[in-house]
């Protein structure tokens, strides 16, 4: 299963860190991860919020599940990503079991 990562990136400064122990544990758990922190890191200073997110929103369509970091409902972006995850059917999972 394909599993896509989503949490609070903006006004956060350990992001990388918290999506990287999250990836590392998913994929210790035999998911096949997207961590959308790293393509963000690649992308142009330029970008804009609403780059970040269409780029976001292409990649989860291709998962079949979103694993929700905690802090995630604080984020409009992953508060985003859930609903579109909600919409597609997309099976759940949050940090912590929550």
């Amino acid at each position: 299963m394909r599993v896509y990562i989503s949490g609070p990136i903006t006004g956060t400064t350990n992001y990388m860190e918290c999506f990287a122990a999250a990836e590392k544990e998913l994929q210790k758990q035999g998911y096949d991860v997207f961590n959308p922190a790293k393509v963000n890191a690649g992308m142009p200073e330029v970008s804009t919020w609403e780059d970040y997110m269409k780029v976001a929103e292409a990649v989860l369509s291709c998962c079949d599940t979103i694993y929700m970091l905690k802090g995630w409902e604080n984020s409009r972006g992953a508060v985003k990503e859930y609903h579109l995850a909600m919409a597609a059917g997309m099976v759940v999972l949050k940090e912590n079991g929550g």
